[in-house]
């Protein structure tokens, strides 16, 4: 996984490739005490992989919260959607790799899911 600094005009950005979400949403899913599922989704700028997880939507059958890293920022940003997109968190203060933490915050954020 790339996260080296690369440099974009004066500032530093660290770049993620859409495999390297795809590998640290797959981790993500082992720590969740609930099922998962990584969907490849149409995103605001191109193909993102995407973290569902919650109960199931009757009518779209997909669960309703999904978790994700915006990597189109000028640092990667972890985050969470939850009720079908109604509550959206940033994580600005997590590191991309710390699969840990968003696991804790998760929970924390909707205990609901704890088995």
């Amino acid at each position: 996984m790339n996260t080296e600094p690369t440099t974009h005009g004066d500032t530093a950005m660290h770049t993620l490739t859409t495999t390297d979400v795809e590998a640290l949403l797959a981790d993500l899913a082992q720590l969740l005490p609930c099922p998962t599922s990584i969907e490849t989704d149409m995103g605001g700028e191109g193909w993102v992989p995407e973290l569902y997880f919650g109960p199931i939507d009757e009518a779209s059958d997909a669960p309703i919260h999904r978790l994700g890293i915006d990597i189109l920022t000028e640092r990667p940003v972890w985050l969470i959607d939850l009720d079908e997109g109604m509550r959206t968190i940033l994580l600005d203060d997590v590191t991309p790799d710390n699969v840990r933490n968003v696991a804790a915050r998760v929970l924390a954020l909707y205990p609901d899911h704890r088995q």
